[in-house]
């Protein structure tokens, strides 16, 4: 944040001593900015911190907006690539603020005062000079949530007029424009500016006029509850075509001649469990989608399976690939979010039916412990003791068997009995409990479930859940006792063994009296070799 350090100045009035408060030089400010890349070391990293919201909100609106158009101006000196084509890594604080006042700037712009930022082609590719731009009636469904692809792209800085029929506006609905949701200011170096680069405009208006400094995708934003109502379309005019296959729906003779080549930077491939977004330079080669986007449409499929809640799907999960994320390798969310460097992958479709990708089956993992209609967070009924990074590898195991794959990079040995009970041994042998493990260490305990009573166990629990859901929420636990009580009591009589021994015992999860008794009854299971740890 930045932060305010200005002289202060005593006078003597008739109430005594009275401090007043330096007026920053903004006309001198504006100079640094727009020298920034001659200050020394020191001006360069403190440039801005003499503004905290508070007095940045004391200046006059021309004030604000004359620094605010210096710091663009700036940005595009400070972002973008270098001379060997690499992008520039930002790491200075004063920097890094004038990346912050930037794209703050460009984020509130009225669509037709919204430039066209130079670096956006170093960051999200090129558009062809002789690019068309074209006119499209596009349909929407309102029983689809969230948001629905167009298989249109706004140039960055052009304006795009859309068209609603006047029954839908004002009902909640938006536009988007990018799927590069994710806002990085905490970031040690940045590759882009802090904000998001994705604009979001209400439909409320029959006409509407949206733009973005970067550009992007656009979207029917429909909101995350289904809607009643036929579907409609919308004319959308002045927009790039883009790269757009919908499973199912879309001819393959068009792909191959055609929409593989279409010039938005960007391409989307759609079907009803998932969407993906990621560069078109990634797909020109591709002949025919349809098998890697089936391939990741039963990813979800068995997510769901496992989970118990195909039933509360209205909408398909998002991909989105940008250039820099906001934390992690990857991570959940809408969209789930990844790197253009580390995620080639999701498109090799050969490598998929191999190894598959832990890192996407996780994220996708993440999104199936909030169920598809996100009735639960990722710490739902059946995670306890801190283990959401636990729960939901089950999805990611889970597909992973299903789908016979047994290199799993660091986590093959989620794949082979003999290694799960090695791993659980050794965990065990640590003398912590489960509460005290790490991720991995507490997924063997689950492992070990699946491997003597199979996935339909775990399956028949989930499965359980997502019926308490639907049909009695008030029943599901929120603590985290409860949880665990609740989760004994399933899985053993899903399992028809007393699991107490096994998960008390030997891993310590701690129960409740009540809920031992209520399994006391069934015959005790503890897995070979494992006595030793009772």
């Amino acid at each position: 944040m930045l932060s305010l350090s200005l002289g202060k100045i005593a006078c003597i009035s008739a109430l005594g001593i009275l401090p007043l408060v330096a007026k920053p030089d903004v006309d001198a400010i504006i100079v640094d900015i727009q020298q920034f890349s001659q200050l020394d070391k020191d001006r360069q990293e403190t440039l801005l911190t003499e503004f905290s919201r508070r007095e940045w909100r004391k200046l006059s609106q021309d004030q604000r907006t004359a620094i605010s158009e210096a710091c663009y101006q700036q940005s595009q000196q400070l972002i973008g690539k270098n001379a060997k084509g690499q992008l520039k890594s930002v790491k200075s604080t004063g920097a890094k603020n004038i990346l912050k006042i930037a794209g703050d700037y460009l984020s509130t712009l009225p669509a037709d005062k919204t430039p066209a930022h130079p670096r956006a082609a170093d960051l999200y590719g090129p558009i062809p000079n002789d690019a068309p731009r074209v006119t499209r009636s596009v349909p929407v469904s309102p029983s689809v949530v969230r948001w629905q692809a167009t298989g249109l792209y706004a140039a960055p800085g052009e304006v795009v007029q859309l068209e609603f029929p006047q029954a839908w506006v004002n009902q909640g609905l938006k536009v988007q424009i990018s799927g590069h949701r994710d806002r990085i200011p905490l970031k040690k170096a940045l590759l882009r500016l802090p904000s998001s680069p994705a604009r979001s405009f209400p439909v409320n208006q029959k006409t509407l006029q949206v733009a973005a400094a970067f550009g992007g995708a656009i979207y029917i934003d429909l909101g995350n509850q289904q809607r009643k109502g036929d579907a409609f379309h919308v004319k959308v005019s002045n927009a790039l075509v883009a790269p757009y296959f919908v499973l199912g729906k879309s001819k393959v003779s068009d792909w191959k001649s055609s929409l593989r080549h279409a010039p938005a930077p960007y391409a989307e491939l759609v079907s009803d469990r998932i969407a993906l977004s990621f560069p078109s330079e990634w797909i020109r080669d591709i002949e025919d989608p349809t098998a890697l986007l089936e391939y990741w449409d039963h990813v979800v499929a068995l997510h769901d399976e496992l989970g118990g809640m195909a039933h509360t799907r209205f909408g398909p999960e998002r991909v989105n690939v940008d250039v820099q994320i906001s934390v992690g390798l990857f991570h959940a969310g809408y969209p789930a979010q990844g790197p253009q460097k580390q995620c080639r992958g999701v498109v090799d479709l050969k490598k998929l039916k191999t190894q598959g990708n832990w890192g996407w089956f996780h994220e996708m993992g993440h999104e199936s412990q909030r169920r598809p209609d996100k009735a639960w967070s990722w710490n739902n009924p059946y995670t306890f003791d801190s283990s959401i990074e636990v729960t939901v590898n089950l999805f990611s195991a889970h597909a992973m068997d299903r789908m016979k794959m047994m290199d799993r990079g660091g986590w093959s040995w989620t794949a082979s009995p003999e290694k799960v009970t090695a791993r659980a041994q050794q965990a065990l042998s640590s003398k912590k409990s489960y509460p005290e493990m790490g991720a991995a260490e507490k997924l063997a305990m689950y492992l070990q479930l699946r491997d003597q009573f199979g996935w339909s166990a775990i399956q028949k629990v989930l499965t359980s859940y997502s019926a308490d859901q639907d049909q009695r929420p008030g029943s599901l636990p929120k603590e985290n006792q409860a949880k665990r009580d609740l989760f004994l009591v399933k899985m053993s009589k899903a399992t028809g063994k007393n699991l107490t021994p096994f998960m008390q015992e030997i891993w310590g999860i701690h129960f409740s009296p009540e809920a031992v008794a209520q399994v006391k009854a069934l015959p005790v299971w503890v897995p070979e070799g494992f006595k030793k740890f009772l």
